[in-house]
């Protein structure tokens, strides 16, 4: 009988011969092995403790979960709907797609996808404490990975936090990002959560401040000036300043008529 090491070079080199050129959320499935190989097959299942059993020439192939670093399943039919529905602004009835989604295709990407999805919706509602839960979902199936695979899960968490108040450290490992990362966009998505922050312990004046430096420095990028520009006509509104309340929120409409924000309530 072949030893562990054995038995992982052989599955290995047989995974490796079937190599394709790198590609991600298509409609073929594949796993990445530990070496950062991509390999297509044709099919993938899952068991509950992560594990695969993966087809590859009509053959199926046992893979634990230390032998792949990642699985990319076969791209869910309900992901295209719940966007739909998402863009109409009917998250209700996108939850229960989202939610299947997430326990059909655990351990294989597009879960954390819908998990990104789903839990964005719950903020949305004002329910964080659901938002918390998909998150420690996600967590519990790819550990230190969650936000290395998937990028938008951070946004998701930072936005987790500040709303059920749990921001210890998060303030400053903001600070970081806004001063040292060279990625524009989660740089000026860090500067919102940092004026939430801000709002969220009633120091208005420096939150605004936050939201108006994203407004006038990242205008090349549409989704994030319109949020900061309802954030600012918002945080005016609480100050007081009627004023700069019309003028930012006439911006948004004009800017970005189409942005969900657009047709959210600002206040006064």
């Amino acid at each position: 009988m072949k030893n562990p090491v054995q038995v992982r070079k052989y599955f290995l080199s047989t995974l490796c011969a079937c190599l394709l050129p790198s590609f991600a959320w298509s409609q073929q499935a594949y796993v990445v092995v530990p070496d950062g190989s991509q390999v297509e097959v044709e099919r993938i299942r899952v068991r509950p403790d992560g594990s695969l059993v993966v087809t590859i020439g009509g053959q199926p192939r046992d893979i634990t979960r230390d032998q792949y670093v990642r699985a990319v399943g076969i791209r869910p039919e309900g992901i295209t709907q719940a966007q739909a529905l998402i863009a109409q602004q009917n998250g209700e009835q996108a939850k229960p797609i989202l939610t299947e989604i997430m326990n059909s295709s655990r351990y294989q990407s597009w879960d954390a996808m819908a998990g990104e999805m789903l839990a964005n919706i719950h903020l949305n509602e004002g329910n964080p404490d659901q938002a918390q839960q998909i998150l420690a979902t996600l967590r519990e199936r790819y550990g230190s990975d969650l936000e290395e695979f998937f990028p938008a899960i951070e946004l998701v968490d930072w936005k987790t936090k500040v709303a059920t108040g749990e921001t210890a450290g998060l303030e400053s490992e903001l600070d970081t990002i806004i001063k040292e990362d060279q990625n524009r966009v989660r740089k000026g998505n860090a500067q919102l959560v940092r004026g939430d922050i801000k709002v969220r312990r009633k120091d208005l004046q420096s939150a605004v401040l936050d939201y108006l430096r994203t407004v006038y420095f990242y205008s090349d990028f549409p989704e994030l000036q319109a949020e900061a520009l309802y954030k600012s006509a918002k945080t005016f509104a609480e100050i007081g300043d009627t004023a700069r309340l019309r003028k930012y929120s006439t911006l948004l409409n004009e800017r970005h008529p189409d942005s969900e924000y657009a047709s959210r309530e600002i206040g006064r």
